[in-house]
């Protein structure tokens, strides 16, 4: 590769919440940035337009992905992963099958390093639908003959705006007694610990979490002081939990997926090394008068 040019880095999940963070940050460190996209949502990356070199489409849950997507192609970063299950896909479709497909496809076209963004608490032998796929796809990465990287995120303060809009209504609901302890990170600050990857050394697997731990109680004040109601927490026991997980796994297995992983994450302790400076109750304030905006327009 001729020095002289800039390192070309392809974003697969380009279209959710941390790939439209990641596009600036790979650009604003010179990187030429090539964003995959499936084709029905390639428009929700106009906005970004100034920071990507070329926009691809590929379905990666089809096991043919294009060879030409990855024309000069140094790195792979990967977000690929279901948020909430819908289009009848399931867990092993996409977070394993799809990231699966991508790394065949990459390792035949000549791409060095494949960087996959996992999340804290997929080592543990869990019955999590979505934390098990994860697993899996880690192992073959593990085994690859690329150069690899795995970043686990503890959480993303986006998935904490759900609580923000509880806080309103006047009731937060959480998963178990609030105590357990989480490391939630901005988008931004997640992004710049994926890039910092592209440099490091390869074949190692590092848990990043935001600039403070905060229990699910914390969280739950937070919002409701944000908000400035004075609003209910109701914590839901987890005897109550197991039996809406077993009835749910015969009955919904995608609310069953997400169910499980929700229980685990609030049932459970996911803090990770702390990294970067966005702090969460700037964010929730933001959010806030935002969401306050839209309203009053």
């Amino acid at each position: 590769m001729n020095s002289q040019q800039p390192v070309r880095v392809l974003v697969a999940g380009a279209t959710g919440t941390l790939g439209r963070a990641l596009i600036p940050v790979l650009s604003n460190r010179g990187r030429e940035v090539v964003a995959l996209a499936r084709p029905a949502s390639q428009g929700r990356l106009e906005s970004l337009s100034g920071h990507i070199k070329e926009v691809v489409t590929a379905e990666v849950t089809e096991p043919d992905i294009p060879a030409s997507i990855f024309e000069g192609v140094h790195s792979v970063i990967s977000s690929i992963g279901i948020t909430r299950q819908r289009d009848g896909l399931s867990y092993d479709d996409v977070d394993f099958g799809g990231n699966l497909n991508l790394l065949r496809a990459a390792e035949q076209s000549g791409v060095q390093r494949f960087v996959y963004v996992s999340v804290v608490g997929v080592d543990q032998e869990v019955n999590v639908p979505g934390l098990k796929a994860k697993r899996r796809f880690e192992e073959v990465l593990v085994d690859s003959t690329l150069e690899w990287q795995i970043v686990r995120p503890s959480g993303f303060f986006t998935d904490i705006a759900d609580f923000l809009a509880m806080a309103r209504r006047g009731t937060v609901h959480l998963f178990g007694n609030g105590r357990s302890r989480i490391s939630p990170i901005h988008p931004t600050d997640l992004s710049e610990a994926i890039v910092d990857r592209l440099e490091a050394k390869p074949r190692t697997i590092v848990s990043v979490g935001g600039p403070a731990d905060f229990t699910w109680d914390e969280i739950a004040e937070l919002c409701c002081r944000v908000t400035g109601r004075r609003c209910r927490i109701r914590h839901w026991p987890e005897s109550l939990l197991q039996l809406a997980l077993a009835i749910t796994r015969v009955l919904s297995r995608p609310t069953y997926g997400t169910l499980s992983f929700l229980v685990h994450v609030m049932t459970s302790d996911t803090t990770a090394r702390n990294y970067g400076s966005r702090g969460l109750e700037a964010f929730l304030k933001a959010q806030q008068e935002a969401d306050q905006q839209v309203h009053t327009d």
